[in-house]
């Protein structure tokens, strides 16, 4: 039996979905674990590709042009994950809502003009009242999606990372990589098996503000987690205001804070971190209700920098009616 220092770490990591992704096993054939390397980079750019509003050649790019005016045929894949969204926007109270595309483009050039929206009076109501993913129609039987009104466009900005662990967790299941930690960006994380050296993965939150031990650990074993929020590297990256919005006021939220998810689907991680984060006491509860996340930590930060962590599982333990 080898010794636990003689355990070989088999790891890469590339550019995907605007962050870096990193994926690290070990114990795996050195020839498997280069076939397996090709596929998760192609799985990448397959999705990226595919479902990018970016993308003048993706699905989605197409389906936003064209389904204010008529059905869009598609394949089952994008039905499916269409449906999985309009899912989560009933069972997120609308907070998670794939809609907004045009309402990003609006954030996304008033950031490159200095000038983003930030309060209710800054923001066509009607505009946003137009948006929700109630109004996409999907006839799974025909494979056709289309709009109810020409103000929606899909971003499935939100989902997109999620739904790639997901793809890549079922591979090395299927393919026995027992363990192995899969990253977007230390953000959006899915683990599998234990550490070479321990039980699980040890992942910890650093202070948002200061360097130094982190404030938070989280003990990962066949578990995911994601964490949203606006720390200064958001807020560099995006902007004074940040990137996450209120889909159901068009506001920026730009709340000092972040809320990271531990639960066993790295979908329902990446969709409730972001929730969550939105969510008043009432949302939150009922949220928290329908999910039951393994864990559900919120570190807010004052004027001072200072930091409070609330369990969010506690703070919300009861039974939404």
């Amino acid at each position: 039996m080898e010794s636990s220092s003689s355990i070989v770490i088999q790891y890469f990591n590339c550019r995907s979905m605007g962050t870096r992704f990193d994926f690290l096993t070990y114990g795996v054939d050195e020839g498997f674990f280069s076939s397996a390397k090709t596929f998760i980079l192609n799985e990448l750019e397959r999705i990226e590709q595919k479902f990018s509003r970016y993308n003048e050649q993706s699905e989605i790019f197409r389906i936003n042009q064209l389904a204010a005016t008529e059905p869009v045929s598609t394949d089952s894949e994008t039905i499916a994950l269409l449906s999985i969204c309009k899912e989560y926007y009933i069972k997120t109270n609308k907070l998670f809502d794939i809609t907004v595309g045009k309402l990003t483009n609006i954030a996304d050039q008033a950031k490159e003009d200095h000038d983003s929206p930030s309060t209710p009076e800054d923001v066509n109501f009607e505009f946003v009242n137009s948006l929700g993913a109630d109004k996409i129609i999907l006839d799974v039987k025909a494979s056709t999606v289309r709009f109810l009104n020409p103000m929606l466009a899909i971003d499935l900005g939100g989902i997109g990372k999620g739904y790639a662990l997901e793809k890549i967790r079922h591979y090395c299941k299927e393919n026995r990589i027992m363990n192995a930690l899969i990253s977007f960006g230390d953000s959006s994380i899915t683990t599998l098996g234990k550490h070479p050296h321990g039980d699980y993965w040890p992942i910890g939150m650093q202070h948002a503000f200061t360097s130094g031990i982190p404030i938070q650990t989280f003990k990962l074993n066949d578990s995911c987690m994601s964490t949203s929020g606006n720390t200064p590297n958001n807020r560099l990256k995006f902007g004074a205001n940040g990137h996450i919005i209120n889909p159901l006021t068009g506001e920026f939220q730009k709340d000092s804070k972040t809320i990271t998810i531990v639960t066993n689907s790295p979908v329902d991680a990446e969709v409730l971190s972001t929730s969550l984060f939105i969510a008043g006491d009432i949302d939150k509860a009922e949220i928290l209700s329908r999910f039951n996340p393994t864990e559900s930590i919120e570190i807010s930060y004052n004027q001072i920098n200072e930091h409070k962590i609330i369990n969010l599982n506690h703070e919300f333990a009861i039974i939404a009616k």
